[in-house]
């Protein structure tokens, strides 16, 4: 083997190390990528004046149906009863609640960021519903699609919230 054609392969592994180590690094920063946004008000705490009770959050950026979304991880009780039911219910429905949660987002100058709920595909197809009995927790995504990497902050607002399901 000639020096010339030795060198020629450590050139191409040095160029093909130099394009994997590269490319991790780019991959490794876009997965670590996460916002430091906080909810407003932070957990543990209740969602706009509702029996709804937030027991966590966190947040990320991510892909969903090839979307740039913003995703709140949220894990909620609810605190409902029979004897304070969400609204006037009648029947078999008393301390249950029905909720559609959304999230608005804000930069750090408070503005809000323009951005839409994407509804998972398992879901009907306008509705992100979830639905507890009195005492329940779930956990579960809101996935807001926004190509926006700028959010400071968000708060939680419901998109419905009543004792049976969406009309």
């Amino acid at each position: 083997m000639t020096s010339n054609s030795l060198n020629k392969k450590i050139l191409a592994i040095l160029i093909i190390t130099v394009i994997v180590v590269s490319a991790s690094l780019l991959i490794f920063s876009q997965l670590s990528e996460s916002p430091v946004a906080k909810i407003d008000p932070p957990a543990p705490s209740y969602i706009a004046n509702s029996k709804i009770f937030l027991l966590s959050a966190s947040s990320n950026y991510g892909y969903y149906d090839a979307n740039h979304c913003f995703i709140a991880h949220l894990t909620v009780r609810n605190d409902y009863t029979t004897q304070n039911p969400v609204d006037n219910e009648t029947g078999s429905f008393k301390g249950n609640s029905w909720f559609i949660i959304l999230a608005k987002l804000y930069d750090k100058n408070g503005n809000l960021i323009d951005s839409h709920e994407l509804v998972p595909v398992n879901q009907h197809p306008n509705y992100n519903q979830q639905n507890l009995t009195s005492g329940e927790n779930v956990s579960f995504s809101v996935y807001m699609a926004t190509s926006s990497r700028a959010v400071d902050h968000y708060t939680l607002v419901f998109g419905y919230l009543g004792s049976i399901p969406v009309p």
